[in-house]
């Protein structure tokens, strides 16, 4: 019922808002620029290929590498931690960044076997919890703005989320034109519609469809429609669209939360209650509720969101923490 109900997506719909993103055409990808890229894209393939306990074990080695090769992402990192965990000592705040790259490198082996993967083997990885909040949604004719964020599992766990919850993914270009047309290519396989992120029509006709949008403004865009908000006890640029989106549509915004389980055990998908009393009309206010709910899960798991990214690069006094 779930999936019928929110899979009313036409295909003239489906085309008008996947039309920002290029199809993926092979001759455009021969010159030998893309050659390393085409390299990593076999080596993600193959490892799709192992069992799931060795791709745990690649993915923190390719962490390993990463944080030994990529220093500025590095400093991204450390920077973001000492910022957001300043009760943590420099001993732990040192193991929760290399601990950041293991999860980041797990998250580019996810990433292959979440395209490559067969259902069976991706279903049997799946936990899903709370789509009684979805369904009652859905019950009560409104759409669904799936509030998300920029976990190392987010490649994965919406794929694995696409099989309970049809949904439309808002994303952004990679800079990759390779990596950005496979990538793409599997969003239009495994979602039911793909929007840009800049494409704001096209997500209000889909949510006042009563259908469901993916959507993770947890990055900083600047000082442009947006305003700053505590994050982690840190005055962030926000975007104010979400509240304006909910104020345009009333939809459901309900967050969700990604997290790569222990071991072999896969992944969590958790849908939770509505928020409430949202949008107030009080900016400010509801970009510090949109922050708070995410801050919610990087509290919880803190070395699965991806610090890598300078999420406080906009600053009051124009400052950045980076330089």
């Amino acid at each position: 019922m779930l999936k019928s109900a929110l899979l009313n997506l036409d295909s003239s719909n489906a085309n008008t808002m996947t039309s920002q993103f290029a199809d993926f055409q092979l001759k455009r990808f021969l010159a030998p620029r893309f050659w390393p890229t085409w390299l990593g894209l076999a080596a993600m393939w193959l490892a799709a290929q192992l069992p799931y306990a060795i791709q745990r074990w690649l993915g923190k080695q390719l962490g390993c590498l990463a944080f030994h090769l990529l220093k500025n992402k590095r400093h991204v990192a450390e920077v973001n931690v000492a910022l957001c965990f300043p009760e943590l000592s420099e001993s732990e705040q040192a193991t929760l960044v290399k601990e950041t790259f293991h999860s980041v490198g797990g998250g580019i082996i996810d990433a292959g076997f979440s395209w490559w993967g067969n259902d069976r083997r991706l279903h049997a990885l799946a936990h899903v919890e709370g789509t009684e909040h979805v369904t009652k949604a859905v019950e009560e004719g409104k759409g669904i703005l799936l509030l998300g964020a920029h976990y190392t599992s987010l490649l994965m766990c919406g794929r694995l989320m696409a099989f309970e919850v049809p949904f439309n993914a808002v994303a952004k270009r990679a800079h990759n034109p390779l990596f950005d047309s496979v990538l793409n290519h599997y969003r239009r396989k495994h979602f039911a519609g793909l929007i840009n992120h800049t494409n704001m029509r096209g997500m209000l006709k889909a949510l006042k469809k009563n259908q469901a949008c993916w959507y993770a403004p947890d990055q900083d865009l600047g000082y442009i429609s947006t305003v700053f908000a505590p994050f982690m006890g840190m005055p962030t640029a926000t975007l104010t669209s979400t509240a304006r989106i909910a104020r345009a549509t009333g939809c459901a915004i309900i967050p969700i939360d990604f997290e790569r389980l222990p071991g072999t055990q896969g992944y969590c998908v958790r849908f939770r209650a509505p928020l409430k009393n949202f949008p107030t009309g009080d900016d400010v206010a509801d970009a510090g509720t949109i922050n708070a709910a995410i801050e919610e899960q990087v509290r919880r798991i803190p070395n699965q969101y991806l610090w890598i990214h300078r999420r406080f690069k906009s600053q009051p006094d124009r400052i950045s923490p980076y330089e």
